[in-house]
């Protein structure tokens, strides 16, 4: 565990907004910081991260500084120049972890279909600037050497932004030298006599080793591109997500499979690893193996329902869901222990729990499921249309359109009942009251979680409170919906479990 200094200040940061994603109406960027200053950088005794996280924020778990070198500066995926000023004339960079920054954007809009209303002052077409509150840590047991820069250059009016993000305020970051805080020792030391004839020889053989180093560097960086490259094309599929990531590995062969057995009946097995953190900093790294036999089992699930016998669309889905639950649910053992272990390690509630299922679902990317053809779906018009426009994934031919747990966490591919459907069986197995909504007005699902209290777009079932979140999309808690989906008279329950 690290121990921490802790900070908060105010910041200006540049960005570069990524290309916008939709989730049936909503509209999310992904927010890339290309550089950030703070001033005004007060220290604090201790921090509790969920009193930090109110209203508008963003969080971060890491906040990662450009590194430069005599050679330029190092690549690094999501780095910023990260700029903490002292006073005019010193200033230094530091990664910084547990980022909370406040004050980020605007108030929720509760008439349209975006989660929040951008404030970000707009510089040119690449760049935004957004100002606020920033919480942030330090591990301890380092400390850094500020060196003198020249003063700060700022316009005379700083509101007036004319080019792009290093116009607005010119800072010259000094060169950092990092290095355990260790105590000084009172006896200094003495060089050896003769020492200076030798200063040219040792001066040489460290040019020739530094640039030794460098040439190694180099080859070490262009044989991990190599590496690289060769595993994206051994990767039967490989998905990244903002903070995390979803992996599937080439299939391999049963070791207990029987040989001899025709070919066609052969068991190949699937190991896949997910990271993702939830709402409190926790991280976790989920590994489990999936079976294509049992994959084939339940794709068998889908022909009990290719002909409905019921006009009642509820009772249809109720059908649906209840079946591909129960008969999936033994199928679950290997991912299901990965949550009793981290719910066990991590001393985590009820609540905290249910969002480490939610945020495991959340981190898998969206998917479209069809019963018919994709280009079939996209002539219903509306989000499906514009989602086959921007040529995004889909499965096709899946009857009922949705997937089996097992279907899921086997494929990675799925759309709102999908995920819904997944965690209501995972969170029944570790004994979460949860429940599956769907509405004929959204056409949409959601998953509804029974914890009780008075949250925020909650139904009572059986006089016991759920709670609805979206799963579609990364950053909703228990009880948080799109303002668009915000009707309860418009959900129904198809399927519930109050324990």
């Amino acid at each position: 565990m690290n121990a921490y200094k802790h900070f908060k200040g105010r910041y200006r940061a540049w960005l570069k907004p990524e290309k916008p994603q939709s989730v049936h109406t909503h509209t999310f960027y992904g927010l890339r910081f290309d550089a950030i200053e703070i001033r005004e950088v007060q220290p604090l005794d201790s921090r509790i991260y969920d009193s930090e996280k109110v209203g508008d924020y963003v969080y971060m778990p890491l906040l990662e500084a450009r590194k430069k070198t005599k050679l330029g500066r190092v690549f690094q995926r999501g780095a910023s120049d990260v700029v903490i000023v002292a006073d005019d004339q010193t200033a230094f960079s530091e990664d910084l972890e547990h980022v909370v920054l406040r004050e980020h954007s605007g108030n929720r809009n509760l008439h349209q279909g975006y989660v929040r209303q951008s404030k970000h002052q707009h510089i040119n077409a690449e760049y935004r600037l957004s100002e606020g509150e920033i919480y942030f840590s330090v591990p301890v047991g380092y400390y850094i050497e500020r060196k003198a820069v020249e003063p700060l250059v700022v316009q005379q009016n700083p509101d007036v932004i004319t080019a792009g993000r290093p116009e607005a305020t010119t800072i010259e970051v000094p060169d950092l030298i990092v290095r355990p805080n260790i105590p000084t020792n009172s006896n200094a030391f003495t060089p050896l006599p003769g020492a200076a004839g030798l200063k040219g020889c040792f001066s040489i053989l460290g040019t020739l080793l530094k640039w030794s180093f460098y040439l190694f560097l180099l080859f070490a960086f262009i044989g991990t591109i190599s590496q690289v490259m060769r595993n994206r094309w051994q990767k039967d599929e490989r998905v990244r997500t903002e903070d995390g990531s979803s992996e599937s590995g080439k299939p391999r062969l049963n070791p207990k499979q029987d040989t001899l057995a025709p070919v066609d009946t052969w068991d190949y097995l699937t190991d896949h690893a997910i990271n993702w953190a939830d709402f409190i900093s926790n991280r976790y790294d989920a590994r489990y193996t999936t079976s294509s036999k049992q994959f084939q089992q339940s794709q068998r699930l889908h022909a009990a329902f290719a002909n409905p016998q019921t006009d009642d669309a509820l009772q249809y889905w109720n059908s649906v869901y209840s079946e591909f639950s129960t008969r999936d649910n033994p199928k679950l053992d290997s991912l299901t222990q990965v949550f009793f272990k981290q719910r066990d390690a991590k001393k985590l509630n009820p609540s905290q729990t249910a969002e480490m299922v939610i945020t495991f679902i959340q981190e898998i990317p969206y998917c479209l499921i069809h019963d018919g053809t994709c280009a079939e779906a996209s002539k219903l018009g509306g989000f499906i249309q514009d989602y086959h426009a921007d040529r995004k994934p889909c499965l096709p031919g899946i009857i009922a359109g949705v997937q089996s747990p097992y279907e899921f966490i086997h494929t990675l591919k799925g759309d709102c009942d999908t995920r819904s459907l997944l965690a209501y069986t995972l969170l029944g197995r570790l004994g979460i009251p949860a429940s599956i909504w769907v509405s004929d007005v959204y056409g949409h699902s959601v998953l509804g979680v029974g914890l009780g209290g008075s949250a925020q777009n909650s139904k009572t079932i059986e006089g016991f409170r759920h709670a609805a979140v979206e799963l579609t999309a990364k950053g909703f808690r228990l009880g948080m919906l799109s303002p668009s989906h915000g009707n309860m008279n418009n959900w129904n329950i198809a399927l519930f479990n109050n324990q």
